[in-house]
């Protein structure tokens, strides 16, 4: 009988190994230390899942100084997890697929010391964080937005450093950190990316393009497995977290892995999303994010590919219009476009027909793409917008963003650029600076977009709204205005006809007329079918139409050959560079604002306060109008944070801001100043009024029964205009006030 038992033994073990040796090794490069936030796949292994696929997958853990990106895309391992599914180097995407999403809320957020509530005053602070989260992620994405420069010190993977107060703020997930964090009563304050905008996912799982082209079908079965391993791991919890306690972290307590199961859990937004499922939405959400800063260059959303755009085929086609949109252009028919009537060389209506460098691009997008475009009437370019936000017309090739804009108008990536010039008389000086001369009438067409960035960049600005490009030169000719701003191609074209040695460029504005293609908002597949468009046009083809248009004449005189040389320098440059390798400079505050709202509340954002108190002030400061300030604060936030966990903090937010909305003025703006804090600004008002708003708002918290009926109150702090001081001084005193009203007893309304 022994030996009977014997055979049986050798004979499974054989069989073992031999079904071993045909199991294809893959591995995965992970990203932090062994814990939950890899339950799936360490399920996966060692239930045996990947074994019924033929898979015998090797799990790395992260070392720091491993870069996660370079290790894929050198062939070093198969797959890697990212907390970004936007892989760049040196501004441009890397050629990765992203095969799966596990959490749809990231928890990538900065733990910071005590005295740093807000973003910018990490500026000059000593930031520990991995490579990655410092250069690449949400993280890096808010530190670019508040401009912040902070001095970069590698993650040493625990909070020690951050303890004994040798770093001023610490990359953590709140699935982990937090959680020693708060065994070992370190005190800290939390700034998540999320509540000023950036809206990340987490736990992507990628792979090169190569790889996933050549391999569909394993990644199929690694995929299939790997959500099996995760739904494991997430009905068998307490399994889970013992095996990973036992046999990959030891330093992790049981009671350290549960607390991140449940966080990880509420992460993966199971109610909204398949485990896995990638979000191509949060993916423009990223792109779009990303593309408003210097870390990646324009048009490059193409190459954002998901594995099932491999697995359909979208990979392999130039240009690839979804069933939906094809749908959607077969119920529109046509689709017509509004142009400027008299903007050459790059659009105008001469004799009947549509001319210039953009109608040229249109023949490209035409010809390409096979859409049905059809030019809509319009005498003026002030028509063309009217026409478009009444809904009119359905595009505008030469839309330049602005935030007013952004009211009635999707817009596309940039397909072409040209700068700004200051037209003079001949006869006047160059000007250095436009600052000098902001006293002096300026004409701008009314209605370009230039007005309104002009307008926000020199407030003071004596700004003449004049009809036309004519009308303006014009004006300049005869002395009525001291100068004209627009666009250098379109005045140089002007200059030569008609204005030949009578005017001139007197300055270069640091300021570009960047095109997009601008859309009705109420049909936002419009978007989405040109942005594909414009990226599968290249770059050649664009400075082809620019070759054939641009030519520069010299004159005789010392002013012309002066300008000549401008024109040829500028152009040489423009043609050079071309229209689609130009960055988004970090002060372009026009790009900055294209998102003006609170993720998480979805009330105003720090940007959209920050213009509405410019226009405020501005307003009471010419008109002697008075406004009103209420800074109001969450009583014991912290609490509520540390009790019941950041996730249901998350709705208390939520709820709070409904309460706010529902009682303020209609006139009053609401945005969330950062954390816990909001700000109203409330126009027209005297300081009764004001005070009746807030004492109005306190009680309305107060006597809400919030979540779970717990009782929540808030502090507030006011301030009224004062022509006697700046905009700084007065949310100052709103601060101080606000400072008041908690340190005498909170759930109350302090005022000067």
């Amino acid at each position: 009988m022994k030996n009977i038992l014997k055979i049986v033994f050798i004979f499974l073990l054989s069989v073992h190994l031999y079904a071993n040796k045909n199991l294809e090794k893959l591995s995965l490069q992970l990203d932090w230390k062994y814990q939950f936030q890899h339950a799936g796949f360490i399920m996966a292994k060692e239930k045996g899942f990947y074994e019924e696929v033929g898979i015998d997958l090797t799990l790395l853990e992260y070392e720091n100084g491993i870069d996660i990106e370079d290790a894929v895309l050198s062939k070093k391992v198969d797959f890697g997890i990212s907390n970004t599914p936007v892989m760049i180097k040196e501004r441009v995407l890397q050629p990765t697929v992203i095969l799966a999403t596990y959490f749809h809320h990231s928890p990538l957020v900065f733990a910071t010391q005590v005295d740093i509530t807000k973003p910018e005053q990490l500026n000059g602070k000593k930031i520990m964080a991995t490579k990655y989260e410092y250069y690449q992620s949400s993280l890096s994405l808010l530190m670019n937005h508040f401009l912040i420069g902070g001095t970069y010190i590698p993650h040493s993977f625990g909070i020690e450093e951050f303890k004994n107060k040798e770093v001023d703020a610490l990359s953590i997930f709140r699935s982990n950190e937090i959680y020693e964090l708060d065994k070992q009563k370190v005190p800290y304050n939390i700034i998540d990316p999320y509540d000023y905008g950036f809206i990340a996912h987490a736990m992507n799982l990628f792979s090169s393009y190569e790889f996933t082209k050549n391999n569909t079908q394993k990644i199929k079965d690694f995929l299939q497995m790997s959500k099996k391993g995760w739904q494991y791991a997430l009905d068998h919890s307490d399994e889970t977290i013992q095996i990973i306690h036992n046999k990959y972290n030891t330093n992790k307590s049981i009671k350290e892995l549960t607390y991140e199961s449940k966080i990880i859990k509420k992460l993966m937004l199971l109610d909204e999303y398949e485990i896995g499922e990638v979000s191509t939405e949060l993916l423009k959400r990223v792109y779009t994010q990303l593309s408003r800063t210097s870390k990646l260059l324009v048009n490059q959303r193409s190459k954002i590919i998901i594995f099932d755009d491999i697995l359909q085929g979208r990979d392999e086609t130039e240009l690839f219009f979804t069933q939906e949109e094809n749908d959607y252009l077969a119920k529109k028919g046509i689709i017509k476009l509004c142009v400027e009537p008299g903007w050459m060389p790059f659009e105008g209506i001469v004799d009947g027909k549509y001319v210039g460098m953009i109608a040229e691009y249109f023949d490209i997008i035409k010809e390409k793409s096979n859409l049905n475009i059809k030019i809509y009437p319009t005498k003026t370019w002030l028509e063309s917008l009217d026409s478009i936000k009444q809904k009119r017309c359905d595009i505008i090739g030469s839309a330049v963003p602005t935030v007013n804009r952004l009211e009635y108008m999707n817009f596309t990536d940039a397909y072409m650029q040209s700068p700004l010039v200051l037209i003079t008389d001949i006869k006047r000086s160059f000007v250095s600076d436009i600052a000098e001369i902001q006293d002096q009438k300026i004409g701008i067409v009314k209605g370009y977009a230039s007005l309104e960035t002009l307008k926000e960049k020199y407030p003071h600005m004596n700004i003449v709204e004049v009809t036309s490009i004519m009308d303006g030169l014009k004006k300049v000719e005869c002395g009525e205005l001291y100068g004209y701003i627009d666009n250098l191609s379109v005045t140089a074209s002007n200059i030569q006809t008609e204005f030949y040695g009578i005017l001139k460029v007197s300055a270069r504005l640091n300021i570009n007329d960047e095109f997009t293609i601008g859309s009705r908002k109420d049909e936002p597949l419009l978007n989405d079918i040109f942005q594909k468009v414009i990226e599968s046009i290249d770059n050649s083809e664009v400075r082809a139409i620019v070759n054939r248009w641009i030519t520069v004449k010299e004159s005789v005189t010392t002013d012309y050959i002066f300008l000549g040389k401008i024109f040829t320098a500028i152009f040489i440059g423009f043609v050079l560079i071309g229209m689609y390798s130009y960055h988004l400079r970090k002060n372009n505050q026009k790009l900055e604002r294209l998102s003006r709202q609170d993720a998480l509340t979805m009330v105003g954002n720090r940007l959209k306060l920050n213009e509405v108190l410019e226009y405020n002030y501005q307003q009471s400061q010419r008109y002697k109008n008075e406004f009103g300030l209420i800074l109001l604060d969450i009583d014991n936030f912290k609490n509520i944070n540390d009790t019941y966990g950041h996730l249901f903090g998350d709705e208390v937010l939520k709820k709070f801001a409904n309460i706010l909305i529902n009682n303020i003025r209609k006139t009053d703006t609401l945005g969330r100043w950062g954390g816990e804090e909001f700000l109203i600004i409330c126009p027209n008002i005297t300081a009764e009024n004001l005070q009746n708003v807030a004492e109005n708002l306190r009680k309305s918290i107060e006597n809400d029964p919030f979540l779970h009926e717990k009782k929540i109150t808030a502090s507030f702090g006011l301030s009224l205009f004062d022509d006697k001081q700046n905009l700084e001084e007065i949310i100052d005193r709103a601060d101080k006030n606000l400072y008041k009203a908690k340190s005498t007893g909170k759930n109350r309304v302090c005022i000067d």
